[in-house]
């Protein structure tokens, strides 16, 4: 499965994306403005996975404040049917 990960940091510190391409696991980083400091492209085989591994590393990185994860539907195999339509077989 594949997850964004939204990531505050505390104020005024570095940015923080090169740090979480250096995780396994993530994709891609970007770091942001706005309310939060950085997003990341994670893979992972599971949500418990993406919590357990990806997520807790990134909120042990120094001044990592929040984390926020969001899985993509499309990649927990409930694509269009969670939309309310119907995946054609």
């Amino acid at each position: 499965m594949q997850a964004y990960v939204l990531i505050q940091t505390e104020a005024n510190r570095e940015p923080i994306a090169d740090r979480v391409r250096g995780i396994a696991g993530v994709i891609a980083a970007e770091d942001l403005t706005g309310p939060f400091d950085a997003i990341a492209l994670a893979r992972s085989p599971s949500t418990q996975s993406l919590a357990e591994q990806i997520v807790a590393e990134i909120r042990r990185l120094p001044g990592v404040i929040r984390v926020l994860s969001a899985p993509l539907i499309g990649s927990l195999g409930l694509g269009r049917q969670a939309e309310g339509g119907s995946e054609a077989a």
